[in-house]
Parts: C-alpha cells; structure tokens; sequence
C-alpha cells in the first residue's frame, strides 16, 4: 500500500494541461452569462425603485390639492 501512495505522489502532473483548460472554458461559458444577466436586471430594479423614490419626493414636495367630485346633471 505504501509504495503505491509513495509513486502515486510522482505521477500527477502539475501545470495546467488542456483538460483543465476545456473545463475553465464551460465554467465562464455559463457563468458570464448569468452573471450579466442577473447585473442587468438588478440594475433595472434598482432604476424602477430610484425613480418611485423620485416621484414619492416629488409629491411629497408639492401635494395634489383634492378634487371635488364632478356632478353630471
């Protein structure tokens, strides 16, 4: 058993071989897209909340008088 742990230690191989390279390529393949994705549509949420803030702001800054109600005769 410890002869075999003892050469197993030699065979591996260091460095970065083309495996390790097909695999990189699959990761970023499907992480950047998801990753754009996910920045783009929190950046539009984002967007949405600001200018509902923008527009609570306003109202609040300058309020609607009330409306009388229109009577139709």
């Amino acid at each position: 058993m410890l002869p075999h742990l003892a050469t197993a230690g030699h065979a591996t191989t260091t460095g970065f071989n083309v495996t390790n390279l097909i695999i990189l390529v699959v990761v970023l393949a499907v992480l950047v897209p998801v990753v754009n994705r996910l920045r783009r549509a929190t950046s539009e949420r984002r967007r949405a909340r600001w200018a509902e803030e923008e527009r609570q702001a306003q109202q609040s800054q300058h309020p609607q008088q009330p409306q009388k109600p229109q009577h139709d005769a």
